[in-house]
């Protein structure tokens, strides 16, 4: 997820450079602040594991709440994340019935996800919790969330990616226009020559007719793996799938739904092994094909700021 937070930091600052507005499908709620809370809770849970003045009566009491307060701030965390991900998707004008079909799908994934995160964030309120009933509610969180989240997030998120990019893409194809009518008005008037700047022209339309392939390649892979892994399974089978669309760490889950020494050995175990072989997905290949675009995209606007400067000392 790092990777793809790249990424969409990655357009923003293409954004900014164009000088204009961030849209709305970059618009988004501050995750740092639950994200925080969350953090600050499972730090609480280990100083109370440390703490030897009270009682192990008072002991299990706090623990209760501390675990139902971390569970609580994990689902508000899961709804803010669901909350931006319905709107970057929503904030698209599909135009082939696949797209829309994928879009539709998508928000039922979203919208069960976040029922479920309504419900238990509901049961975690309860004064009537035991312990041992607030772990079982957060190993149930973790292991549906397991079962559906990463089947689908991933996806989902390349394929905001790709829009996102189609809308930058179109945007730097207008500025590179722009700029070359610009420049016939300073031909025409004899100020500069063709060969002054040409080299920039073509460099940046290169860059940009690259960008146009891999975005391309990169919805092709990401639909056809959607409508192979996600749409077509739903349409084969009564069982409704849902998935959790949430940034909480693994980490904090397992502290939460088991004993901290069983977390903290498990982390010491991890630590041990040798590191797996990636494996890499069609979502993978198309986010590569994304960053590959990107990055010409980034060129195109450096032969941009090229013909600027050049024609800022010929006009000297």
């Amino acid at each position: 997820m790092k990777k793809i937070f790249r990424l969409i930091v990655i357009v923003i600052v293409i954004l900014v450079i164009l000088s204009l507005g961030l849209s709305p499908i970059f618009a988004q709620e501050n995750l740092q602040v639950p994200n925080k809370e969350v953090s600050n809770k499972v730090d609480e849970l280990v100083e109370l594991k440390d703490d030897s003045t009270i009682s192990d009566q008072d002991k299990e009491i706090k623990e209760i709440q501390i675990r139902k307060e971390a569970l609580g701030k994990i689902t508000n965390l899961s709804l803010v994340e669901i909350k931006n991900l319905e709107s970057r998707i929503n904030s698209f004008n599909f135009k082939s019935d696949a797209q829309t079909q994928i879009k539709e799908r998508f928000l039922e994934i979203l919208d069960n996800n976040k029922k479920y995160s309504e419900d238990l964030k509901v049961k975690t309120e309860s004064d009537e919790l035991t312990l041992e009933e607030v772990k079982n509610l957060a190993q149930e969180y973790k292991d549906w969330r397991d079962e559906n989240y990463n089947k689908y997030v991933k996806k989902l998120t390349v394929f905001i990616l790709t829009f996102q990019e189609k809308n930058v893409l179109e945007t730097a194809n207008t500025r590179l226009e722009k700029i070359m009518l610009d420049l016939k008005k300073l031909e025409s008037a004899k100020l500069i020559k063709k060969e002054d700047t040409w080299k920039y022209i073509d460099s940046a339309m290169k860059s940009l007719t690259n960008a146009q392939i891999f975005n391309s390649n990169a919805e092709k892979i990401i639909i056809g793996a959607i409508e192979k892994d996600i749409i077509n399974i739903a349409t084969s089978t009564p069982e409704i799938i849902t998935g959790i669309a949430t940034t909480t760490p693994e980490k904090i889950e397992e502290l939460i739904a088991k004993p901290i020494e069983e977390s903290l050995a498990s982390s010491t175990a991890k630590l041990a092994t040798t590191t797996p072989i990636k494996i890499i997905t069609e979502e993978d290949a198309a986010q590569t094909l994304i960053e590959k675009s990107l990055q010409e995209i980034k060129n195109a606007y450096n032969s941009f700021i090229s013909i600027s400067n050049k024609v800022k000392a010929k006009l000297k």
